[in-house]
């Protein structure tokens, strides 16, 4: 069983895949998958793999690797352009979930404001506060 958790209106988060579970997400009426995994790093399923996988159960992919320590607001402006294109419900994923709810933060604070879109983002269950000095360089850090 794949165990997301809503991270706003627009998407929803959760950690690595396998291919079990991509026939579960399509089932559940997800219709778009946003890996944010690296395919060099331990453990993850390669894109290409999920990819085909997601094609296979009538869902769109998007390969956008990220790695934390390095997300910037280019990452978040990226991520957004996939959200808007996207056909809903949306499901992104990383190893733990966590740099998917990131990009979420980055691509969402613009229009929500940092304080709003980290407030939904701990409400979520993911608490990212860390993120606040990268969303000071957007003028609403609050």
């Amino acid at each position: 069983m794949v165990n997301f958790r809503d991270q706003g209106d627009d998407l929803s988060c959760c950690g690595q895949l396998d291919l079990t579970q991509v026939a579960e997400l399509a089932a559940l009426g997800f219709r778009s998958i946003v890996c944010n995994r690296p395919d060099a790093e331990e453990g993850a399923v390669p894109s290409f793999v999920m990819a085909a996988a997601s094609r296979e159960h009538g869902m769109a992919f998007v390969y956008q690797p990220v790695e934390f320590s390095t997300l910037a607001l280019a990452d978040g402006r990226a991520f957004a352009r996939s959200l808007d294109a996207l056909t809903q419900p949306i499901l992104a994923y990383c190893k733990t979930g966590r740099r998917s709810a990131a990009l979420w933060v980055l691509a969402r604070a613009p229009e929500l404001g940092a304080d709003a879109a980290l407030d939904a983002s701990r409400a979520s269950g993911c608490a990212l506060d860390e993120l606040r000095p990268r969303l000071t360089a957007l003028g609403d850090a609050g």
